[in-house]
């Protein structure tokens, strides 16, 4: 599979103004050779830091539908190719959620939506005052334009932070698991940021553990008193880092992944086959039993 992983600055609040950065990012995705899947960063449609400004900028299932009418997919993308974007949802029931969507050439609607679960609240964080989180991880199976199938997860900036979000994309099986990010740039450590090295290391530590390609999507530029870092990555089921964009400037990240290596990684270190589920399920009712 060919994946493109766009590290874009976001304005935040200007829908109209972060779509003409997509359809810009995906043309260069087509000049650069196409791409199976094209990954942008959390909200990044819409910008992060919205506050009560958020009732602006959500979309129902009809104007987010409208909205990717405009970013060019069909034509940038194979048939069929795939694309992860984020935006504030307002759903059936009237609740705004953080929502990654992965859109499909030739389809309207999205072919597969994850909400934000992990909602952080502490330090700068205010998520929870705003959106409401979702209640599920789910995986989704998708089949490349030379007939390659993967199954697909994504875990939402703060979800990739809960040991248990993967845990359940190891149970389902995931070949491939995105993370799209809104992270901010804290700390210098050595040549690298703190964020940076806390990030790197829970990635590369997990696609090792299961066995799985990560692709972390980090937006860059500034909203507030806040700025991304970017350094956009993608990880092997080996816990390599193989890509790796710049920090600060805006990317357009390209890299080949391929199938075998999860199925080679998951043979030779068999660690998903010796899971014991059943074990792990009565140990977590019990645990919580404990906790409460």
């Amino acid at each position: 599979m060919k994946i493109a992983l766009a590290q874009i600055d976001c304005r935040l609040g200007n829908i109209p103004a972060n779509i003409e950065t997509h359809r810009a990012a995906l043309a260069e995705v087509k000049a650069h050779g196409g791409a199976d899947l094209a990954v942008f960063p959390e909200l990044s449609i819409t910008g992060y830091r919205l506050r009560s400004d958020i009732h602006r900028a959500m979309m129902d299932a009809g104007q987010l539908a409208h909205a990717c009418s405009k970013l060019g997919l069909d034509e940038a993308l194979p048939n069929p190719g795939y694309c992860s974007i984020g935006y504030v949802e307002l759903s059936e029931r009237a609740v705004i959620h953080n929502t990654s969507a992965l859109l499909q050439t030739g389809c309207p609607m999205p072919a597969f939506r994850h909400r934000k679960v992990y909602l952080p609240t502490y330090g700068m964080f205010e998520e929870q005052r705003y959106t409401r989180p979702g209640d599920r991880f789910r995986t989704t199976d998708i089949v490349t334009a030379n007939g390659e199938h993967w199954r697909v997860g994504i875990l939402c900036c703060e979800d990739a932070w809960h040991d248990s979000a993967w845990l359940i994309m190891q149970a389902r099986g995931a070949d491939l698991i995105l993370v799209p990010s809104a992270s901010p740039g804290r700390g210098v450590e050595s040549e690298r940021l703190g964020s940076q090295k806390s990030w790197y290391g829970i990635l590369s530590t997990q696609a090792e553990f299961t066995g799985t390609w990560v692709a972390y999507c980090n937006r860059v530029g500034f909203e507030d008193d806040i700025h991304f870092w970017g350094g956009s990555a993608i990880f092997s089921p080996n816990g390599e880092v193989i890509a790796e964009a710049p920090l600060m400037d805006p990317h357009l990240l390209m890299a080949d992944i391929h199938k075998r290596t999860v199925i080679t990684a998951r043979t030779m270190t068999p660690i998903s086959a010796d899971e014991n589920w059943d074990l792990t399920i009565r140990e977590l009712e019990l645990a919580r039993g404990e906790t409460l």
